[in-house]
């Protein structure tokens, strides 16, 4: 994920940040993160105007109560394309998923932790399981690994003209 990503998706469609891409998109729709304890290191992100939502019960967010299509402890990236998909979705354009657990700011600061490679792979068995016919996803990202969706290009799947 970049700078330059976010403001090229700013005012085309709907946008849904994921944890720490709230700091390059703070006007964004919605702000998701799955985790306590990364609302807990973030206080400010309960400032930005955008609805927030969580998997975890926490003061001032929405809570996404469980489905049965996906297992508890999901990624918040998962979380994002649901909050994307109750927010009216019809397609979802992933931006920073390149599935090799880093993040476009580096590593987490403690308490924080990064994604281990056995929860990396239980994570993409959670996005291989997304329901493309209901809403299909197309990954824009480059350079990613995560290969359940059709891979894109954002400059080809979203229109230069919001009105399009």
């Amino acid at each position: 994920m970049s700078q330059g990503l976010a403001d090229f998706v700013r005012g085309r469609c709907c946008v849904v940040s994921v944890s720490d891409a709230y700091l390059l998109a703070p006007w964004a729709d919605a702000l998701v993160s799955a985790d306590a304890a990364w609302w807990r290191q973030r206080p400010d992100a309960l400032l930005v105007p955008s609805r927030k939502f969580s998997a975890v019960d926490v003061p001032g967010v929405t809570l996404v109560p469980h489905c049965p299509e996906f297992v508890q402890g999901t990624n918040s990236g998962l979380l994002g394309m649901r909050v994307a998909r109750m927010l009216g979705a019809s397609r979802i354009l992933l931006l920073g998923f390149d599935a090799q657990g880093t993040h476009f700011f580096g590593p987490h600061k403690l308490p924080l932790k990064d994604t281990s490679v056995q929860r990396r792979k239980m994570f993409a068995d959670q996005f291989s399981r997304w329901p493309q016919e209901q809403c299909p996803v197309i990954n824009c990202t480059q350079g990613s690994v995560l290969t359940c969706f059709p891979m894109g290009d954002i400059s080809e799947e979203l229109p230069s003209d919001p009105a399009i």
